[in-house]
Order: structure tokens, then sequence, then C-alpha cells
């Protein structure tokens, strides 16, 4: 760590060890949870409703969602605004942190960072207080890019990490791969309860790892036969990343279909406002989403709950996290097989509703909010965290 880093953390830990005690004194404590600080994927925003009395905390947000939590920082536009949120990230997330410890016992951490910019000596102070730490990985904050490399060996897999590794080679080095060693160890030493993906999201914990669900609200679900009624099929592409979610593979295939004079309608939308994806997807037959994967993302359970023909990698005979009903629910498309998959499709619309339907319903059965808070919180209480 930087002599400039070492003292900016020295002042943290200044500021909430004084205003811990002064919030003692006045803080009543309180039955509930804290969820933080990283926003990826709307997952702070979605979990906050599968808890009662759950306090929401954004200190990092996301350019693709504008959202509402209890207690967030924007980051402004140009250098000013980051040095103005730089600044207060730094002395408000130690007192926003010493008074949520006053406050409640259980800290539910999404992605790698925290209120701190040293996540062990955050995680040590919670378990000093006697409080729950849950850690939730959505990624590429505890993916190793080896032992992800030695598990597509295994299954004889191509992926996208080499792809990622040229763009840039840091992705590959030991320097980045010892970070990750660094975040599964804090996990596993600390953590009460942990939640991850075991194969697309091959990591250093050995700790026992939860498979995660993408929670979605029943009221944003969309229903929609008349679309389908249309002669026109339009195909959604939506990736997050190009190179991670297989766009080289789908542009060649939309180019093949279309010089062979299949008549379609391709909309491609990258780096767009999730709102723009969700308006979209309620008027698309089919969502070509990502084929390297071995699960959905959180682009596959929108998409399904949008009543859409999801063509994907995500395979619950590989990840088998996911529910076994899965299969069917989308069709199981791996990188080499996007465009004999699409033309199956094109070739067969009445296939196309099917996989809709199965998906709509799939979704329905496991990822609303209900669904979600009555799993997540049988798992809590099997691992004696009661909320």
């Amino acid at each position: 760590m930087s002599f400039l880093k070492k003292s900016i953390l020295l002042n943290q830990i200044i500021l909430l060890n004084f205003f811990y005690y002064i919030f003692k004194i006045f803080v009543k404590r309180d039955l509930g949870c804290v969820l933080g600080v990283t926003e990826i994927a709307k997952m702070i925003y979605h979990y906050g409703h599968l808890f009662k009395n759950s306090r929401t905390v954004c200190l990092d947000s996301n350019k693709f969602y504008d959202l509402d939590y209890s207690f967030s920082i924007v980051k402004g536009e140009g250098r000013l605004g980051f040095l103005i949120y730089a600044m207060k990230r730094v002395f408000y997330g130690p007192i926003l942190f010493a008074y949520l410890s006053c406050k409640y016992d259980v800290f539910i951490y999404f992605w790698s960072t925290g209120f701190l910019l040293d996540r062990e000596y955050e995680f040590k102070f919670l378990k000093k207080k006697n409080k729950k730490i849950v850690t939730i990985f959505v990624g590429d904050d505890v993916r190793s890019p080896k032992k992800m490399r030695e598990k597509l060996s295994q299954l004889d897999y191509d992926g996208f990490l080499d792809y990622v590794g040229f763009a840039n080679p840091y992705y590959l080095s030991d320097d980045y791969d010892n970070k990750k060693k660094t975040v599964a160890a804090l996990s596993d030493e600390y953590s009460d309860l942990c939640f991850s993906r075991v194969i697309d999201q091959a990591s250093y914990l050995i700790s026992n790892q939860y498979f995660w669900p993408y929670p979605y609200d029943a009221n944003n679900f969309s229903w929609n036969d008349e679309k389908f009624k249309e002669k026109k099929i339009k195909i959604l592409h939506a990736p997050s990343h190009p190179f991670v979610k297989g766009t080289p593979l789908v542009r060649a295939a939309i180019k093949k279909l279309e010089l062979l004079g299949y008549n379609f309608e391709y909309i491609e939308l990258i780096d767009k406002d999730n709102s723009e994806v969700l308006r979209e997807l309620r008027s698309s037959h089919i969502v070509l989403n990502q084929f390297y994967a071995f699960t959905g993302g959180v682009l596959g359970i929108e998409s399904m709950a949008n009543h859409c023909a999801v063509l994907m990698s995500a395979d619950p005979d590989i990840e088998t996290g996911l529910p076994q009903d899965a299969k069917g629910a989308w069709m199981i498309t791996r990188y080499w097989e996007v465009y004999d998959n699409l033309k199956y499709l094109l070739d067969n619309p009445e296939e196309i509703k099917r996989y809709a339907d199965a998906g709509y319903d799939f979704a329905l059965n496991h990822y609303t909010y209900e669904k979600a808070s009555e799993y997540l919180h049988k798992v809590f209480k099997e691992n004696g965290i009661e909320i």
C-alpha cells in the first residue's frame, strides 16, 4: 500500500473509532441489516427489498442505473466532480460505517470493496463487535483467471479470458491473481456466510459457497403474446462488455443470416442505460445474451421476465447451483452454436414463443423478490444469521 493510501487509511481508522464511541452513546440498536457498498447490476438495490429493515449503501454507483438507496454518494462530472466525490468517499465512508455498526448486527457485502480502504481492518472491526458478515461475490471481484483456466481446461471449453488478456495483459498477471487470492482469503477468514458461483466465478475460496439468485420485482414482469403475432422478428443483443459476452460471434451470425436473406430486425445496445435496454426487451422476440459464461447474468433474467426467447451458454449441468428445472427455460447456446441456434429459431418461429413462455415461467418460479427472499432467509437461518 502506498504512503498516500496508508495516510488516508489511518485517518479513516481514527474517524471510525472516534465516531463509533460517539454514536454508541446515542444510537439505538435495531433489527435488520446493512447492504453495500459497490453497485453491480442493481444487486444492492434489489436485495434491499428482500430483508426487512435493511439499509442500502451505495458508495460506488453504476453509470447504467439511477436508483435510490438509504445512503449514497453520487459521482460528479469531470475532474472536479471526481475530486469532490473522492473526498466524500474518504470521510463519509468511515463515519457512516461507525453509525451503522452501532445500529445493526448483519453486514452484507457485494463486490470486494468496503467502507474503508482496507477491507481486512473493516472485517476485523466488525468481528470484534460480534457482527455477522456475509460476502456476496458477483464476478471479477473474486474470479481468478488462473483458476478459471483450470476449469475451462477440464471442460475442454474456450473462455473470454484470453480475449480480455489480449486487451489488458494485467488481467492475466500474477499480481492480479494474487489480489483475488487476498479477496478470497479475507472472506474465508471473516465471513459467516459466502455466496458465489463455483464454476463461473472459479476462485481461491475454500469455504462453503452458496449460489446467489438475481431477484427481479414481479411487478416488472411483462407477458406479451401480441408481439409474437408480428411477422418480423426482433433480435436484441445488449452486452455490458463485447469481448466477455461474445459480441463478435453474434455479429458474425447476424451478418451470415442477413446474407442468406433472412428478414429480421437486429438491435445492438452497448454502453446504454438499463432503462433503455428494458424498453427494447418488452418488444423483442429473441435475446442473444452471453456465450462464454455458465450462468445467465442479469440480462438473462430480465429477458425471461420480459417474455423473450433467450439464447445463452448458461448450463445447469455445469453450474449445478442453477435450478435444475432450468433446462428448457432458455436455449443453451455455446460460443460455437450462435449461428446454428439462431437460424433454427428463425426457421421455426413457433419455438421462439415456446422458449419465451418457458423462460417467463422459470423466472417467475425462482427469481421474484418473494422466491429469492424465501431462499436467502432459509440459507441465512441454516448458518445462524437471523435478520
